[in-house]
């Protein structure tokens, strides 16, 4: 079902916050960050709210995520994390692809800990191995406050959707480039090694991605018209047929499934975001955590 959401040029990033009750998305090329209210055991035709537009900049947003404390939002705008309050002017927090003719920031996702994670990816094509994963940790006062950061994977094509198994334990990294999902082991400062080879995703390429209650992993595969939920071994479980190409990114709202897409020439169902009821929730999305 076609949520009634505002068309977007291309929808990423969306979220649920269960303590605002509220569901966020960018529109990546546009620059926009939008904000809608969600009922999840309302009926489909009547769970979400009034979209909001909160903030428009005159760059690619690539994902957005919410600070604790009611701090604002981190930002990926083009090869740069923001702090971002609507009642402040933003403030750069870590400059992590410094060369925008050379790659710019991807997609992103909080841990379970409060500590922000970030793909990257080259900006010319053919894509070449210059995709990195990146954690952002809290500033400290002794430096000022500004946030430091760790490269923790680099010769990726396009570092892409990021998500954690329901213990924690296994940190999820797509790499669009390449088509496949690394698993990754999760320690204290970051992945420890991989846990398994990685998962190998046919038909589209893997994109944002969503981990339910039940470990099985939710992946929009651009270029596949499809959602596809594969086991924690990268068994196909389910196929979920979208009216348009390229689904760009998903999140669990409840037990309902939330679908970001790209507009596509020709195709009167993209851009559009959509949402289904899969029987299978999965955890809010965590806040960042901004200062230790």
């Amino acid at each position: 079902m076609r949520a009634p959401l505002p068309r977007a040029l291309l929808g990423e990033g969306p979220r649920y916050d269960a303590a605002s009750g509220t569901l966020s998305w960018v529109d990546l090329v546009a620059g926009q960050l939008w904000l809608a209210p969600v009922r999840p055991g309302a009926p489909l035709d009547a769970w979400i709210g009034r979209p909001v537009l909160l903030a428009e900049f005159p760059r690619q947003v690539s994902c957005a995520v919410r600070v604790r404390g009611g701090d604002g939002w981190l930002l990926a705008v083009g090869g740069t994390v923001v702090h971002w309050h609507p009642d402040r002017d933003p403030a750069v927090l870590a400059e992590l692809e410094p060369d925008p003719e050379h790659s710019c920031l991807n997609d992103g996702a909080v841990d379970p800990r409060g500590r922000f994670w970030i793909g990257s990816m080259g900006v010319r094509r053919p894509l070449g191995p210059w995709g990195r994963l990146h954690l952002l940790r809290p500033g400290h006062p002794g430096d000022g406050g500004r946030a430091g950061s760790r490269v923790l994977l680099e010769g990726m094509l396009a570092a892409n959707g990021i998500g954690w198994s329901p213990d924690g334990a296994t940190t999820y990294v797509v790499d669009s480039g390449l088509r496949l999902i690394h698993r990754l082991r999760t320690g204290a400062r970051g992945p420890l090694a991989a846990a398994g080879p990685p998962l190998a995703v046919p038909d589209g390429v893997p994109d944002g991605i969503a981990v339910d209650g039940a470990g099985c992993l939710w992946v929009a595969l651009w270029d596949g018209g499809c959602v596809v939920r594969l086991g924690p071994r990268g068994e196909l479980l389910r196929r979920i047929e979208l009216p348009c190409s390229r689904p760009a990114a998903c999140a669990l709202v409840g037990s309902r499934l939330v679908v970001t897409t790209a507009s596509v020439p020709g195709e009167p169902g993209s851009g559009w975001t959509y949402a289904v009821d899969v029987g299978s929730g999965g955890p809010a999305a965590p806040r960042a955590l901004l200062r230790p």
